[in-house]
This record gives C-alpha cells, sequence and structure tokens, in this order.
C-alpha cells in the first residue's frame, strides 16, 4: 500500500509532469518538423530516382535492339552470294568462326538450300533440324525477305530464329539462344545498386535473365521473382511495381517498347531503388535520436530548475507544520520562488516573534497568578490558627501562644515577602519548622515530621513554599489513618547532577483517581483549607517554570502505604532568581 502511494506521489508531482510535459513536447516538436521537411524532400527524390531507373529499363531495351541489329548485320553480310563462290569448305570455316566468337550468344548458323540443310556450325546440327522448321523459315523469308521467329524450345533452351534470303533457293539462319541476350556484364546498374534484368514473351512465358543462380538461396528468390514478374506481364502492367519475396522487397521496373512485344523488367531491391530516400530516413532516424537526447537533457534540466526550490519550499513548509518555528527558506535565485521563499521567512519570523512574545506573557502572567496565590494565607487557616492562639491563652499557655504566634509571624512575613519567588532549600525548611509547629497545636500528636537534608544542600534553589504544600498534603491526607503518620524530608544527590528532595509519609496513599485529579486541578488543595491556594499542579508547574521541563515532581504512590513525592532541582542557580 505505502509502495503505491508513493508511485501516485511520483506520477502526481508537479516535476514528474513537468518532466513528461516537456520531454514529449521537444519530441513532438521535432518530429513534425522532421516528417514536414522529409514529405517535402521525398517526392522530388522519389520522382528523380523513378526517372532514373526508367531510364535503366531504356538502356537494357536499347542494348538488345544493338545486340540484335549485330545479329541482322551479321546475317546480311552472310547472305552475300559471291561467298558461295569461294566453296563449301571455305564457308563452313568463317561460319564456324563467327560461332566461336560469339559462341554464348549465337547457338547454331546453317544454310538451307533445296529443302535442306547444306552446311551448319557445328557441324552436326545439319541433322537435327526438321522438314517442318526448314519449311517454316522458307515460307516466312520469302514473304518478308528478312524474318524473326517467336521464342521456342531447343534442347530446354528459349532460342529465336533470325534468317535471310541469299537468292531465291538459299536461306541463311541463326538460331540466337536468349538465355545469353543479357549478360552479367548488366548486373550493376549506373548508381552502383545491383540490377536484376528479366525478359518475358507477351504470354508470360520466361526468356532470360542476367542473375547469377549458382546459390541456392537466389536460386529460391529467382523462382519467386519469376512467378511474381509473370503475373504482371499477364496483367499488361507497364509501370512501377512492388515485389514482395521471402528475401525482401523489391521495385519492379517494366517495359515493352520493342519490335518483339516481349517485356523487359529490370529488379532493384527497394533498399537500393531510392539511395537518397533511404540516406534522408537514416538521417531522420539519427535526428530523431538526437533529439531524444535533447529532449532528455532540456527536460531534466527544466524539472530540476522547478523542482530543487518546490522541494525546499515544500520541505520547510513540512517542518513549519510539526512547529519547527526556525524553519527558513533559503534560495539563492531571482525569481517567483525566492519571493515565495522570502514570504515565508517572513512570516515565520513574525509568528516565532509573536509566539515568543505569547510566552513570556503568559510566562509573566501565570508567574503573577502563582504569586497572588502564595502570598495570600487562606482565611480559615488564619482563622484556625488564631483561634488555637486563643485557646492557648485561653489555658494559660503563654509559652505555647508565643511560639505559636512567632512560627505564625514568620509564615506571614515569609508568604508576602516581595523580594523574589525562589528561595534556598535552608529558608525553606526553617519555615517548614514553623509551619510544622502551628499543625502539632491545632491537630495535636497525630503526625510527626522528620527532616534529613544534608547541610550541602541548604544553598539550593528551590520555589518558595514547595516543601510547606508537599508536606501539608500529606498531613491532611493523613489525618484519615489511625496511628501516626510519620512524614519525612529528605535530600539526596541525582546521579551525579541536581539535586532531589523526597517527602515521604506512611499515611493511606492517594487513589490513583484522586492523584491525577490533583495534578489537573489547581484548586484541589482548597478543599482541605490549608496554608494557601497553592496545588500539586501549581507547584509543578512553578518548578518547570523556574528550572525548565526536565524538573519537577515525582510520584510513587501505594495505597494503605503511604506517598512519596520526589522533587528534582538542579544543583546551581535557577532561570529566576531574586
Amino acid at each position: 500500500m505505502i509502495r503505491r502511494l508513493k508511485g501516485r506521489n511520483l506520477i502526481s508531482s508537479v516535476s514528474t509532469k513537468l518532466f513528461i510535459l516537456t520531454f514529449m513536447s521537444v519530441i513532438v516538436l521535432f518530429l513534425i518538423i522532421g516528417i514536414f521537411g522529409y514529405q517535402r524532400l521525398f517526392e522530388p527524390i522519389k520522382q528523380n530516382n523513378e526517372k532514373a531507373l526508367q531510364s535503366s529499363v531504356v538502356q537494357v531495351e536499347n542494348y538488345i535492339k544493338t545486340l540484335m541489329n549485330n545479329i541482322q548485320s551479321q546475317l546480311i553480310f552472310l547472305s552475300t552470294p559471291a561467298l558461295y563462290e569461294v566453296g563449301e569448305p571455305d564457308f563452313t570455316n568463317l561460319i564456324e568462326t563467327i560461332l566461336s566468337y560469339q559462341m554464348d550468344l549465337v547457338h547454331s548458323i546453317y544454310v538451307i538450300e533445296e529443302n535442306k540443310v547444306r552446311v551448319s556450325a557445328p557441324f552436326g546440327y545439319q541433322f537435327y533440324i526438321d522438314a517442318p522448321s526448314i519449311a517454316e523459315i522458307k515460307y516466312q523469308t520469302n514473304t518478308t525477305g528478312f524474318w524473326w521467329s517467336a521464342p521456342h524450345l531447343i534442347n530446354d533452351h528459349y532460342v529465336i530464329t533470325v534468317s535471310k534470303r541469299i537468292d531465291s533457293g538459299r536461306f541463311v539462319a541463326m538460331d540466337i539462344n536468349l538465355g545469353a541476350l543479357i549478360g552479367p556484364k548488366m548486373l550493376q546498374a549506373e548508381q552502383g545498386t545491383e540490377r536484376r534484368i528479366y525478359i518475358f514473351t507477351s504470354d508470360g512465358e520466361f526468356l532470360s535473365t542476367n542473375t547469377n543462380l549458382v546459390y541456392p538461396k537466389v536460386y529460391v528468390n529467382h523462382l519467386e521473382m519469376k512467378d511474381a514478374l509473370q503475373k504482371i506481364t499477364q496483367s499488361a502492367r507497364n509501370s512501377f511495381d512492388t515485389v514482395k519475396t521471402s528475401t525482401g522487397n523489391y521495385m519492379v521496373l517494366s517495359s515493352n517498347q520493342n519490335q518483339w512485344d516481349w517485356y523487359v523488367f529490370s529488379v532493384i531491391e527497394e533498399s537500393q531503388a531510392y539511395p537518397l530516400i533511404n540516406s534522408l530516413k537514416q538521417q531522420f532516424v539519427f535526428v530523431v535520436f538526437i533529439a531524444i537526447i535533447l529532449a532528455f537533457i532540456l527536460s531534466v534540466w527544466i524539472t530540476s530548475y522547478i523542482r530543487k526550490p518546490v522541494t525546499a519550499i515544500t520541505r520547510q513548509l513540512k517542518a513549519a507544520a510539526r512547529g519547527e518555528l526556525e524553519a527558513r527558506i533559503t534560495l539563492n535565485r531571482n525569481d517567483e520562488f525566492m519571493h515565495i521563499g522570502n514570504s515565508f521567512n517572513g512570516m515565520m519570523d513574525n509568528i516565532q516573534t509573536l509566539f515568543n512574545e505569547l510566552r513570556v506573557s503568559e510566562e509573566k502572567k501565570r508567574h503573577h497568578e502563582l504569586k497572588v496565590l502564595q502570598s495570600q494565607i487562606h482565611p480559615h487557616f488564619l482563622n484556625n490558627t488564631l483561634n488555637a492562639i486563643y485557646c492557648l491563652g485561653e489555658m494559660g499557655q503563654t509559652q505555647e501562644m508565643c511560639e505559636m504566634i512567632r512560627s505564625l509571624m514568620g509564615l506571614l512575613q515569609y508568604s508576602t515577602d516581595k523580594v523574589g519567588d525562589v528561595v534556598t532549600v535552608e529558608d525553606e525548611l526553617q519555615q517548614l519548622d514553623n509551619y510544622v509547629q502551628i499543625m502539632n497545636l491545632r491537630y495535636g500528636e497525630v503526625f510527626e515530621v522528620d527532616i534529613a537534608v544534608p547541610e550541602i544542600y541548604n544553598m539550593t534553589p528551590i520555589p518558595k513554599l514547595t516543601l510547606i504544600t508537599l508536606v501539608e498534603n500529606s498531613i491532611f491526607y493523613g489525618l484519615s489513618k489511625e496511628g501516626v503518620n510519620h512524614i519525612i524530608v529528605c535530600g539526596k544527590e541525582h546521579e551525579g547532577a541536581g539535586v532531589v528532595l523526597e517527602v515521604s509519609d506512611t499515611g493511606p496513599g492517594i487513589a490513583p483517581d484522586k492523584l491525577k485529579l490533583l495534578l489537573e486541578d489547581t484548586g484541589a488543595a482548597n478543599a482541605n483549607k490549608g496554608l494557601n491556594n497553592l496545588g500539586m499542579r501549581n507547584v509543578q508547574e512553578r518548578l518547570r517554570m523556574t528550572f525548565g521541563y526536565p524538573y519537577g515532581l515525582h510520584f510513587h504512590n501505594e495505597p494503605d502505604e503511604g506517598l512519596t513525592v520526589t522533587i528534582q532541582l538542579p544543583a546551581g542557580e535557577s532561570k529566576e532568581h531574586g
């Protein structure tokens, strides 16, 4: 649950929201600029590349035309009647020489005379030409004088037959190997990219390619490409196409602007078809990457610029909420946060000043109230004491009456003295002796008081009437118990620092609820009509107001076994003395 709350606080914090907002804003800005620039450049670059690719198809067609013109020129040369006057052996050497120079392209050369092949290169080829083929050649050539046949198979290879009439009874013919029509030298395009050429008939029959089919992977791709290009020829399209194979995507350019109605395809990998666009894409990715880095750095800087003062202000606000009036905001900057910090510091200064003034005022008020209380002798106490003196006078106990008057005068003078509220333990013990004498004359031998405070503690400061109030409490609560209440006042050192005075009795003790009432109600002691209006709580407050919070009263109460009150005092000078 705590982790969830921390996660929510992190997401909902201003610095996190500012980081996300800044980061996304910078990224979106760079993307918009990049996409806009990319779109502005994409179309012109694409058009230029398509023109260059289209021109490569035209170059292939021009190459084929040139090659076929060369074949045609050779046939025209071989159809010269004078060549046959030199004799058959010399003519045979001539066509064998021509065949050896063009062995890959030219499948065979032969002369037809009187409905049969008279001579051929290679020599044995004349025995494989059947009569229908001879008749077709004679018929087509006689009609046009020069004839190009449709592609046909010879030994699983596509060839075309080109023939020229020599005279009315003789014809020279060549079988051109279409598989070698375009060779490896056409594999590289002008742009330096790999270019594959495919030739198909208008019926979709594959004729030739310059693809090197040695490697199995290339051969598989070749078969897939043949099927895709065959579909294009059948759909009679003549434009740019995209072909997808198992090895990638390819850009295909087609043309059939030739006299044989062949489809010439130029196939280039899509990544190489638009090199400038691919380069632009790479640069765009690089720009996006740089944008992400810059956006992150900028977002971190802006977030840190905002988070640091916010964190400092929040920390000091929480400290102030805990009551730490010394909390201040320190910022070395010149902006709105500094004004907030200065306003907060001024507010805390005012609060601390008001608090100090209020505390001093309350202390003075409480101190004045306590002085008033301790200076007032309870009327009942004074009346009972004077009544006891009167009785002593009636009984002729002059000596006892004088002692009681002396003790009462000492208490009156001690209580109403305006010199100070803090006296020495020695002064307090002297007046305690006067108080005990008065109470013994009033109540008789129902209690005994023993004082065992070493003289070394005589100069220890103590608020006036502290011991007298505690002894008075022991006397009154001990009256309800039969027998003599033994009250002991002693002193000792407190763990090497300070002095401890202890007032214990053997009375009935005080019930916890009554003891709590004594500590909470400043007027609880008035019910006993003792010396003055001081109660246990007032004594506790006077001790802490005078010497500090660690000092004061501590109680150890056991029912039917008495009450022990410990007074913790400092060994040095008091805060308020004199």
